[in-house]
């Protein structure tokens, strides 16, 4: 389990740094909806200029840093390719200690929780019978498509580590933002509905910043030429996770798959 699945979770707590350009977070929404900030407090319809357009690439990221982890709440979505043919998806509202959503591998789609600092787990067999062997099957036969808890330590919990670097608002904006060194300002344009300003990071991808009102991020984008991108949206709107019920004892599972 460690090697499948903790791998694969890895991947995409690094999706921006994958794409060319460590940049996370953003206020992808259409303007004039509730989650611009510049809106939300001033009631006009249109936010207003931040001036970071006239800034350089170091100093628009860094803005976007400190804009994206001052925030409350964010949703991320996307796809990022991992070679061949293969790609990961994203779809993930994470909120301070929350978060609730979907990552999809070799379209097998995980279903994620955090809350009361917990992690919970709800995955297809066929991601399970991808580990091989009879604990695989063990595995799949009684935890595919139930709900459990993650150990909090062990080697189970290992295998999901990569979880804490997705499901953790400021851990994911600090693994991606900081990575890009020296990034170039290449212009201005509409990302998601929204005025921003464009930097191009040293593998080619791109990443779009709000230039009205907070400076989030809106989109990290491959080099031209390459498939995928990922979007961030949904800033300050509240984040509700319940914690799953009819959990599966992991541990249970955990011995027999090994007596197996």
């Amino acid at each position: 389990m460690k090697t499948r699945i903790g791998a694969t979770f890895a991947v995409v707590a690094l999706t921006a740094g994958g794409i060319g350009l460590a940049g996370c977070g953003g206020d992808s929404t259409p303007a004039g909806t509730a989650s611009s900030a510049a809106t939300a407090t001033t009631g006009t319809t249109a936010a207003a200029d931040n001036g970071i357009a006239s800034l350089s690439g170091s100093e628009i990221l860094a803005k976007a840093n400190a804009a994206a982890k001052a925030a409350t709440s964010v949703t991320v979505v996307g796809t990022v390719p991992q070679g061949g043919s293969d790609s990961v998806s994203i779809d993930m509202a994470i909120g301070k200690d929350v978060a609730d959503g979907t990552i999809t591998v070799k379209n097998v789609t995980v279903q994620i929780r955090l809350t009361g600092g917990k992690t919970y787990i709800n995955a297809p067999a066929a991601l399970f019978n991808k580990m091989g062997g009879d604990a695989g099957k063990v595995a799949g036969g009684v935890l595919g498509g139930k709900w459990f808890e993650v150990p909090s330590t062990g080697s189970v919990a290992d295998s999901f580590k990569g979880l804490e670097n997705i499901a953790n608002k400021d851990t994911l904006f600090s693994s991606l933002l900081s990575a890009s060194k020296n990034p170039t300002v290449k212009g201005t344009d509409t990302v998601l509905g929204q005025p921003s300003v464009i930097l191009t990071g040293p593998n080619g991808g791109t990443l779009a910043v709000a230039t009205t009102g907070e400076p989030y991020p809106l989109q990290v984008k491959a080099k031209e030429g390459s498939a995928g991108s990922v979007d961030f949206k949904d800033w300050n709107v509240p984040v509700d996770v319940q914690a799953p019920t009819d959990l599966v004892d992991l541990n249970a599972i955990a011995g027999a798959a090994g007596s197996s």
